[in-house]
């Protein structure tokens, strides 16, 4: 029950993760596999972090991360969405480099899109069964492990369809971008 709860949480929280690898697989012309894997990997390690810190809440007892995390997510998923869509439309990134593609960019991406992932750590011991430590890193491990997956699926999902104008594709991504955070903040 453990593994397979795991397993479907970490798909849920995942997509996010997903849409914003894709996202970067599409911008991606290098087509080596270091940014494939580095970028899966940030975006596991977050997914994995991020629900441990929840579920540290949780076990604290406070509620208060679960009344703003869609807030929080909404607005830095907008802020970045909004910047990537004026930066494609005032030039910024049309020589064909990954603009978008730094570590800072990738973190940052990477927290917006596990802050739900915190929200899921509160409630872990009900959703999964991960009631002590030791549950907890089976479970975090296996959604990170599925994050890693899917994000990895994204990102040469993503290369494939780079055959779309750099400049489109940053405008799409970034519109992805903030409905991602306007479906976060309606559905919270």
């Amino acid at each position: 029950m453990l593994i397979i709860s795991s397993a479907v949480v970490g798909t849920a929280v995942a997509q996010d993760a997903f849409a914003a690898s894709a996202l970067y697989g599409t911008k991606d012309r290098t087509k080596k596999m270091l940014p494939v894997i580095l970028t899966s990997a940030v975006f596991a390690l977050f997914q994995m972090f991020m629900p441990v810190l929840g579920w540290s809440i949780g076990q604290a007892g406070s509620k208060t991360v679960s009344e703003f995390d869609h807030i929080i997510a909404f607005g830095i998923l907008s802020f970045i969405g909004i910047k990537m869509m004026i930066d494609a439309k005032t030039g910024i990134g049309s020589d064909g480099k990954n603009p978008s593609f730094s570590v800072r960019s990738l973190i940052l991406m990477a927290f917006a899109t596990s802050i739900d992932a915190l929200t899921i750590g509160i409630t872990l011991p009900v959703i999964t069964g991960a009631d002590c430590f030791s549950k907890l890193m089976i479970s975090v491990t296996v959604i990170g492990l599925i994050t890693f997956i899917i994000c990895f699926s994204g990102y040469i999902l993503g290369r494939k369809l780079s055959s779309i104008n750099p400049v489109t594709a940053q405008v799409i991504g970034g519109a992805v971008l903030v409905a991602i955070g306007i479906r976060t903040l309606l559905l919270s």
